[in-house]
């Protein structure tokens, strides 16, 4: 099973501790003031040597933590005998949480392209509107190609959650706090959640991105619920 994870990255400390390997690898960023995206796919042979010390991989690192948490989150408890993973990061936000949309949309063509994935996890999310055709098209190849794709819902209307391709999770919180009219497909309800975050594992508040995460790892351990199966364009007009 392939399980891509698009989000700040992965410490490979985690990696190295947690006796993970990764399948594949990829880093996407917005040069601003040259108005250029730089992309850098890694082959297997480059993320064995990252992991086993022989090189430095910034690009990857995770300088946040959110996405080092968000894979302990999947690794801890969306364990199932008999399933193997393989694992791929696609690193799209930086030490702040924030990112461009054109890096999720080269991310999610990179997915769609190269890696064709069983579950997408997207604990992220973004109030712009200005490339929601792309952004959608993207995530009905995804979906048309066979992949499951979890978002976060935010605090505010965004996207990719709400989008009929997706499957939008929310903490109990967020999805009391959410206005009338904004899509939840799923509401995870515990309060806390253990994970592995700054250099430790321990027990932190539930939040709508480690929601998304919880519901990743139950699609992992007990397999796909009933009416998590979205659909695309195309076959939502038919």
């Amino acid at each position: 099973m392939k399980v891509a994870i698009v989000d700040s990255g992965v410490s490979v400390g985690f990696l190295r501790g947690a006796g993970l390997s990764l399948a594949g690898a990829a880093s996407f960023t917005v040069d601003r003031e040259a108005r250029r995206l730089e992309s850098r796919v890694h082959s297997r042979e480059e993320l064995a040597a990252w992991r086993g010390g022989d090189c430095v991989l910034e690009d990857l690192e995770d300088p946040h933590g959110h996405g080092t948490s968000v894979l302990s989150i999947l690794t801890e408890q969306g364990r199932r005998p008999g399933i193997d993973v393989e694992w791929y990061v696609a690193r799209v936000l930086d030490g702040r949480m924030r990112g461009d949309s054109l890096c999720l949309l080269e991310a999610l063509e990179w997915l769609t392209q190269d890696v064709r994935p069983d579950l997408i996890n997207l604990s992220l999310g973004t109030v712009g509107r200005a490339f929601e055709a792309p952004l959608t098209a993207l995530l009905d190849r995804a979906v048309a190609q066979g992949s499951l794709v979890l978002c976060a819902a935010g605090p505010v209307s965004g996207l990719p959650s709400g989008l009929p391709s997706v499957v939008t999770v929310a903490d109990a919180a967020m999805a009391h706090a959410l206005r009338k009219g904004d899509i939840v497909d799923h509401v995870e309800d515990a309060a806390t959640v253990r994970l592995h975050v700054d250099g430790a594992w321990g027990e932190r508040p539930i939040t709508s991105s480690y929601a998304c995460a919880l519901a990743a790892a139950r699609v992992l351990r007990e397999g796909c619920p009933p009416g998590w199966r979205r659909v695309t364009a195309s076959q939502r007009t038919r």
